[in-house]
Formats: C-alpha cells, sequence, structure tokens
C-alpha cells in the first residue's frame, strides 16, 4: 500500500505542477480528476469493504502424514461482490512439534464464492492449526485500507502412518481383577468360589446347604475370568522425526488391538508431567485418542513414565503393560 500512495502522490504533484504552469480547462480537468479519483475508488469499493468477514477451513479435515494440506480461505461479504483487493498474515502451527511458518497473502479479486486455496506439505503428524491476522481489504486503487475481523483458527488433523504390527501376546493370569464385592453382587455362575459372608452380600448368593451343615452362612461367588488389560504407553517427547515414529508404532498396536476387539488404554505424561488416560473400545474413541495426542505440545525431554510406577496400575490391580518407544518395537511388562 505504501508503493501505491507513493505513486498517487507522484501523479497528485505532476499533476498540481502542470496546472500551475498551464492555466487551462484541461489542467484543471485533470486536477480535478486526479483529486476525486481516491473518493470514486473509495465509493465503489466501500460496499464491499463494510462488513467483509474471512472465514479459514481445510479440505479435507484430516490426512495422512507427509501429504498436501489444502486451507481455504473464504469471504463473505453482505454485497456480494468481490474485492479488489485483500492483504493478511496466516500462521500455521502444529500443536504437537510447536513449529510455525508465517506467511504473508495479498489476494486480488476475492470473491464470495471463489474461495482461495493454500498449499503447503504436512511432513510431521500433529494438529495443524491455521491463523489470521492483519486482515485489510483495501479499495480498487489500493490507497485506502479497512481492518477485517480476525477469522476463527482453522485446524487439520495430520495423522500418523500405522506400523504394521502383530497384538501383543497378552499371558493368562495377568492384568486387572474385579474386586470381590462386585463379582458377588453378580450372583454365582457356574463356577463359583465359596467365602464366608459378609454384610451387603446379597441373600441369592447364600449356599443354604452349606451354610446349615457348617453352621454358619456361605456365600457363592462368581469365579470371574480374568481378562488382561493391555495398556500402551509412551514417553511423548523428542524431535518431531522421533514423534513420527512413536505414533506410528502405537497407531499400530492400537489398531491390531481393535481389529480383535480388545479394549485397551493409553497412558502417557503431557509436558507438565500430569497422566493422560484413553480408554480404546472402538474405532471412534481411537481417532479421539488421536486428536488429544496430536494436539498436546510434546517437549524435547520431559517426565518419563518409569518414574511414575503408581500410575501403571489399573482400579482392580495390575495390567499388562506394553511400552511403545520410536527406536524399538514394544516392550512388554506384566
Amino acid at each position: 500500500m505504501a508503493v501505491r500512495r507513493a505513486v498517487y502522490a507522484l501523479a497528485l504533484a505532476g499533476v498540481l505542477l502542470f496546472q500551475i504552469t498551464n492555466e487551462n480547462y484541461l489542467a484543471r480537468f485533470l486536477l480535478v480528476l486526479c483529486a476525486a479519483l481516491p473518493l470514486l475508488s473509495l465509493a465503489l469499493s466501500l460496499p464491499g469493504m463494510l462488513g467483509c468477514r474471512l472465514a479459514l477451513s481445510a479440505a479435507p479435515p484430516a490426512l495422512d502424514r507427509g501429504g498436501q494440506v489444502r486451507w481455504l480461505v473464504s469471504v463473505e461479504s453482505p454485497s456480494g461482490l468481490p474485492l479488489a483487493r485483500l492483504a493478511l498474515r496466516v500462521t500455521g502451527e502444529n500443536l504437537l512439534t510447536g513449529r510455525t511458518e508465517r506467511r504473508r497473502l495479498a489476494l486480488s479479486g476475492v470473491a464470495r464464492r471463489r474461495p482461495v486455496e493454500i498449499t503447503a506439505p504436512a511432513p510431521h503428524c500433529g494438529l495443524l492449526e491455521l491463523r489470521a491476522d492483519r486482515v485489510r481489504v483495501y479499495d480498487c486503487l489500493g490507497l485506502i485500507a479497512l481492518p477485517v475481523p480476525r477469522p476463527k483458527p482453522a485446524r487439520l488433523l495430520c495423522r500418523p502412518v500405522p506400523v504394521p504390527a502383530e497384538p501383543p501376546s497378552l499371558p493368562e493370569g495377568q492384568g486387572a481383577r474385579p474386586s470381590p464385592d462386585h463379582a458377588a453382587r453378580l450372583g454365582p455362575g457356574e463356577d463359583y468360589d465359596l467365602r464366608d459372608y459378609r454384610p451387603g452380600d446379597p441373600m441369592r448368593a447364600v449356599h443354604w446347604k452349606l451354610s446349615s451343615k457348617w453352621d454358619q452362612l456361605i456365600v457363592r461367588e462368581r469365579a470371574e475370568t480374568l481378562i488382561p488389560l493391555p495398556l500402551l504407553t509412551l514417553d511423548l517427547m523428542g524431535e518431531p522425526e522421533e514423534l513420527d515414529r512413536l505414533l506410528d508404532k502405537l497407531l499400530g498396536l492400537s489398531q491390531a488391538l481393535l481389529r480383535l476387539q480388545r479394549p485397551h488404554g493409553v497412558l502417557w505424561l503431557d509436558r507438565e508431567g500430569a497422566p493422560q488416560l484413553r480408554v480404546i473400545s472402538d474405532w471412534k474413541e481411537l481417532e479421539e485418542c488421536l486428536l488429544a495426542l496430536l494436539g498436546a505440545p510434546a517437549p524435547l525431554d520431559g517426565p518419563r513414565l518409569d518414574g511414575r510406577p503408581e500410575l501403571l496400575r489399573g482400579p482392580d490391580g495390575p495390567v499388562f503393560r506394553v511400552h511403545v518407544a520410536p527406536e524399538k518395537g514394544g516392550d512388554c511388562h506384566g
């Protein structure tokens, strides 16, 4: 805009000099025309400039790592007329790695039904966010600018590329055990254990024949089959390349467990050291877990789960832990 104003100022000075040296009708006409030109340009552009709004979006809203991101910049104007010129600064940020890229854009002839497309590579997985600020809309000559409200950011999920993996073999007898009170309330099944009566046990669980024989109340408790709870753990930290390898392996293991219809958990620490646990039993919950993982800032170095042994237990007992690391396959721990 500064260049356009300088050119207009030089043109106006030249016409004024021509008027001073030539007092005739043509000189006066050129002077009036040059002086009125910005007002005429503003009058033609003002209906489209007033009430102008910007919208950012992503198409598609999710893709795999290594693809090409397509951002769309759309304009809403009450007049429906195209805008002569629009200037803005866009900032793209990967919320996982924290890397940002800024770019200044000058768009000409922006129409409401023809959004402008911005493309960028997506070399690393993460939740990508596009923001726009310093948005200005100009008249036809580019001499007068009006500010435009900052639009809402647009987000795009750049997913990991899953590494094909075999589901971990879960040994029998390891996992979270249901509490005795819960098992008693379920009532007896085909297989059951015997124990003394405790207040609160249902009367239908009492083994009356043995109770009369032993002269005390004996309760039948269902013998629950112990199903291990797989817990995938990871230390969310490192360079972007390490994070890519880590999340690729995690996604491959999680998908392998889901294909067997086996629920599992994913546990990690955020950069403040707070535990983040997601239980995954279907594909929708896997997408929600990915969104939480990829939208959390990952430090280069941070707290590790090995320093928090109290977190590696389920609500009713130990879990079967599979630790995922970027350098090698998952390490299994009972």
